[in-house]
């Protein structure tokens, strides 16, 4: 098994996927995260008063620091585990496998309502009468009225 030193971190080594962490010669004892609540299947290490992500270390060490301080190892496909070449740096609360959506089509205005709404909202009339005729919240014709008001 392959290891590579910490940039930052004097004399820890960390192998390719996790499992030893190896601090001045000494093996570190490798857990994970108990939750009462929501389990999580993240991995840590405690030395130097402070716990460490592995995941963290792990990218750090085989891929370099992180260009934003902010951002967090992140893995491509979680059951693949934490070996370096399924890790990469991302912003919080991304997740690789959440597959994007495209706008839902439920909506109850259609698109040829619109400028009828648009000329009813110029007349005058209540945004809650017209909402009632389409049978949608008041709050749905108030997003037209601000999308018009906005050209």
């Amino acid at each position: 098994m392959a290891y590579k030193y910490h940039p930052e971190i004097e004399g820890l080594k960390v192998n390719e996927d996790g499992t030893q962490v190896l601090y001045c010669g000494e093996l570190l004892e490798v857990n994970t995260l108990n939750r009462k609540i929501r389990k999580s299947d993240m991995l840590y290490v405690y030395f130097n008063r402070k716990t460490y992500s592995v995941a963290k270390l792990i990218c750090e060490a085989w891929r370099g620091m992180a260009d934003n301080p902010r951002w967090y190892a992140t893995r491509k496909i979680k059951a693949n585990g934490f070996h370096y070449t399924n890790l990469f740096w991302a912003p919080c609360g991304t997740n690789p496998e959440a597959k994007k959506k495209a706008r839902g089509t439920r909506s109850k205005i259609k698109k040829e309502d619109v400028p009828v709404i648009e000329k009813r909202l110029k007349k005058g009339e209540t945004l809650k009468r017209i909402a009632s005729d389409y049978n949608t919240s008041d709050m749905s014709i108030s997003r037209i009225k601000k999308n018009m008001n906005n050209r």
